[in-house]
């Protein structure tokens, strides 16, 4: 089911952080298939594995690996920065929300990982630092790999086939975004410590 934005308020401003990341962020409950995919309520977990089985088998890691999240997953985005935004349909004026997935996976965030040590140079210097804190925090932004050249080689070859698939299989209507984790630890720690500033910031408004 979909959570109005004043249910959302309520339940981060009342309940523990981790009892909302589990509610809000790691139950099936999908906004974006519910309410812009149009998929009745009681084919959600149908669709959600089917979301699943595409992007894993494209980029070759579980199928437990793969989450939506993100105002996609729940109407709203959680970041501190963004203060509960609703998803854009049809922005005027603003930047047009994206599908965010997060794929949680040693291999492949090692694979690229190594990649970055291999292409670096006084070319890419500039990049890095940036790259660096996300790999300190266990996560890599897809749109980090894309400013390297033999590293956007390789993820575009496997994240295009997922994107297009999604489009193609199940009518996808937005752009879509990826980031890699090291491990669930990692999701779990980074989402948790969104949430706490995000719940401080909407505690001020209150």
């Amino acid at each position: 089911m979909s959570y109005t934005l004043e249910e959302i308020k309520e339940d981060l401003l009342k309940i523990d952080v981790n009892q909302f990341y589990m509610k809000h962020i790691v139950r099936t409950e999908n906004w974006y298939f519910e309410n812009i995919l149009n998929i009745p309520r009681e084919n959600i977990v149908s669709a959600v594995d089917d979301f699943k089985i595409i992007v894993s088998d494209a980029l070759g890691v579980s199928y437990n690996s793969v989450m939506m999240v993100g105002s996609g997953k729940t109407g709203y985005s959680f970041s501190p920065t963004k203060k509960l935004k609703k998803f854009t349909l049809d922005p005027i004026g603003e930047e047009k929300s994206d599908i965010d997935i997060a794929i949680i996976s040693d291999p492949i965030f090692n694979r690229f990982w190594e990649l970055f040590r291999k292409e670096y140079c006084i070319t890419n210097k500039r990049f890095y630092p940036n790259i660096s804190r996300g790999i300190y925090r266990g996560f890599i932004n897809a749109s980090n790999i894309n400013k390297i050249e033999g590293c956007r080689i390789q993820w575009q070859d496997i994240s295009n086939k997922a994107s297009r698939k999604l489009k193609q299989a199940m009518y996808f209507k937005h752009d879509i975004s990826y980031r890699l984790y090291r491990s669930w630890e990692d999701f779990e720690e980074y989402n948790l410590s969104s949430l706490n500033e995000l719940k401080m910031e909407v505690g001020k408004d209150a």
